[in-house]
């Protein structure tokens, strides 16, 4: 197809969907105007408005090179282990996924709304800006929110640790309970707020779960669910109160040898031997084998996906 008479550059790993959307804008269009033209040249699409189906006329219409649409997803892909690097973690293009997309800083769009699969989170560092989920709010001089972003887009994200595969809406419904339980906090809003008023203490709670020695206690089959259900707690309580020290003494004192586990530094616990939890332990005791899947996911190998071709 031919381009549109207003065309546009795409921000770096901006959607197909989102340049859609622009282009619709720039051009005093509907969304269903512009689909009903695209339909006519290709019937054999939906009748609902899928611009992600046809990447190529997308482009076509924005006036832009073919394939520009995807030239950064190798730059933005989420770490995963598969056979390609002996199965160490990498941003394989044959088998790494994208990130899930997330609306970018508005200050950054100069105002437009546009939504890109970026190595990003939920801050933007340049304009120190909350943007996800749409939300375009000053964080002012809240420095623990940097300091998530980049631990985020650094460690969590080489270890394939996104805004949204998981972990962190875990490690924020735990917080929370946490909070609500001890009364500091009611818990209201949806899982994008309570992220929002978390997030510095829910990327922290998800990178030190699952750091390698986490990792592996975490992934021991013959310990049990009750040393891994005090681990949890051991850590929420630890981030919530902001205590390196506690943080510190929980990674050395966790240890998994055998079918032994090392608690507390002061017993040994053996497989069917009690573990003493606390209040939140007990709340959270049945969703161990969730628990344990969620801070385990980043480290599940994967194998090439079949290839699939578009026609258009």
């Amino acid at each position: 197809m031919r381009a549109l008479p207003a065309t546009i550059e795409p921000f770096q790993g901006e959607t197909v969907c989102s340049v859609y959307h622009r282009l619709v804008e720039r051009n005093d269009l509907t969304t269903g105007e512009l689909w009903t033209a695209i339909r006519r040249q290709n019937p054999g699409l939906p009748l609902r408005t899928t611009p992600g189906l046809v990447p190529r006329i997308v482009e076509d219409l924005a006036g832009l090179p073919r394939g520009r649409l995807d030239q950064d997803a190798d730059t933005h892909r989420l770490f995963v282990r598969c056979e390609h690097t002996l199965w160490q973690h990498s941003s394989c293009p044959a088998c790494a996924p994208l990130p899930a997309p997330v609306t970018m800083c508005r200050r950054c769009t100069g105002g437009e709304n546009v939504e890109a699969r970026a190595r990003t989170g939920g801050v933007c560092a340049r304009h120190r800006r909350w943007h996800y989920a749409g939300h375009d709010d000053d964080l002012g001089d809240e420095t623990r929110y940097g300091q998530a972003e980049r631990c985020l887009t650094g460690p969590l994200w080489q270890r394939g640790i996104g805004l949204d595969t998981g972990e962190l809406e875990l490690a924020t419904e735990l917080l929370t309970l946490h909070r609500q339980h001890v009364g500091a906090v009611e818990g209201r809003g949806d899982a994008a707020e309570r992220l929002r008023a978390l997030y510095p203490e829910a990327v922290c709670l998800t990178a030190f779960l699952t750091e390698p020695w986490a990792t592996r206690f975490l992934a021991h089959t013959h310990i049990g669910q009750l040393p891994v259900v005090a681990l949890i707690e051991a850590t929420v309580v630890a981030v919530s109160a902001h205590s390196r020290s506690d943080l510190n003494n929980i990674s050395e004192t966790f240890q998994a040898t055998g079918r032994e586990a090392s608690v507390r530094i002061t017993r040994t616990v053996r497989y069917g031997q009690p573990v003493p939890i606390g209040s939140l332990g007990t709340l959270v005791r049945e969703s161990t084998p969730r628990l344990r899947a969620v801070f385990l996911r980043h480290n599940d190998a994967r194998r090439p996906p079949g290839t699939r071709s578009s026609p258009w």
